[in-house]
């Protein structure tokens, strides 16, 4: 990688606590009370090693119904002796107390942005506000890149890694590429972040277009399945960490890219507009492997009241399935597949080593 600050874990603090070289350190850095008195704080760990270089951010549980990464933010850490490295990792394990406490997507107030992962830059004082603004602040001010974690939640699961392709600067778009690439898979979505989705005010999105800062988005595994499938994903994203350390120059060696890595453009979600309980005809261990046809069946709601079937999902185009849900009760809009459009004119195939043209 280019353009990192190779010094920067030399001196870095958080909240004016100094973070040592060759030291692991949990800062705790209090946002708001609530009106119960408790008070609401994000919990920064730092893992610096024992040789200056650049620092990588990472968080999890910005939604907090994705709990389940904050066991890979705890794995990550845990995975890390600051002797083997130059440079740090930041993490931060609940980037949203909140709605991790009440296990919700969102913040549970009536606020205009109850969605963390479009508050960042909001100038209110609303929760979600002041907890982008903390994030701000006492991460994205450290860090060189960040790597923002969203796996299914309980009951469905996804599979990729995704990079914005949109940014003003394009060395920011350059090296985003480049640390997906280092995560390791043979495939990575490239999306439109800032003018689509997840969106200007999203964590990558904001901090890539306003702070200069490259990153990428983790969406590998779920909660909900058996576990072995569970533990090969958790070891997945501990490895691909791994990967963009040594891409960043915080591990030693190169990362192990891929022979071959599929750049997808478009991906199609396909949600019940039904509440029932979903009745998936594949299987999470197929996901990302399994090529299905435009028209062909996925999955079926049925009434858990009648027990009838009230809805059929079939795949709108030709594709890979990025998302798998296993039987669990949906809502209309909930999370059931996504699927990667195989026959896109935008998908590039890349070798391992290969970049697209921006």
């Amino acid at each position: 990688m280019t353009n990192f600050e190779n010094t920067r874990s030399a001196t870095l603090s958080v909240s004016g606590v100094d973070l040592p070289m060759g030291t692991t350190t949990i800062v705790d850095v209090p946002v708001y009370t609530d009106l119960d008195g408790a008070e609401i704080s994000h919990t920064f760990h730092a893992v610096v090693g024992a040789r200056p270089g650049p620092v990588l951010g990472l968080h999890t549980a910005v939604h907090g119904d994705e709990w389940l990464t904050v066991e890979v933010a705890r794995a990550i850490v845990q995975s890390l002796d600051p002797a083997e490295m130059s440079g740090a990792v930041l993490a931060l394990p609940v980037a949203n107390p909140p709605a991790f406490a009440g296990r919700t997507r969102n913040t549970p107030d009536a606020s205009d942005s109850p969605d963390l992962n479009r508050a960042f830059g909001g100038v209110q004082t609303w929760i979600t506000d002041q907890l982008a603004q903390s994030i701000v602040d006492n991460l994205y001010a450290n860090i060189d890149a960040i790597i923002d974690f969203h796996l299914g939640i309980w009951g469905s699961a996804m599979g990729s890694v995704a990079c914005g392709r949109d940014f003003t600067d394009p060395v920011i778009n350059k090296q985003a590429f480049r640390l997906a690439r280092a995560f390791g898979l043979p495939y990575v979505r490239h999306g439109d972040f800032v003018t689509k989705f997840p969106g200007p005010k999203s964590g990558v999105g904001y901090a890539g277009e306003e702070l200069g800062i490259p990153g990428l988005i983790s969406e590998v595994g779920g909660a909900g399945f058996n576990e072995e499938t569970e533990a090969r994903w958790l070891a997945t994203n501990v490895a691909g960490v791994h990967g963009v350390m040594r891409e960043m120059g915080i591990l030693s060696g190169t990362p192990d890219l891929p022979d071959e890595v599929m750049v997808f453009d478009t991906a199609a979600r396909v949600n019940p507009t039904n509440a029932g309980f979903v009745d998936p005809l594949y299987s999470a261990e197929s996901m990302m492997s399994r090529e299905v046809q435009k028209g062909e069946l996925l999955g079926r709601v049925f009434s858990p009241h009648t027990l009838e079937v009230i809805e059929e999902l079939r795949s709108p185009v030709r594709g890979l399935l990025d998302m798998i849900p296993r039987p669990y009760p949906v809502r209309p809009g909930d999370w059931a597949y996504l699927v990667l459009d195989l026959d896109s004119p935008g998908n590039i195939r890349l070798s391992g080593d290969e970049m697209p043209s921006f």
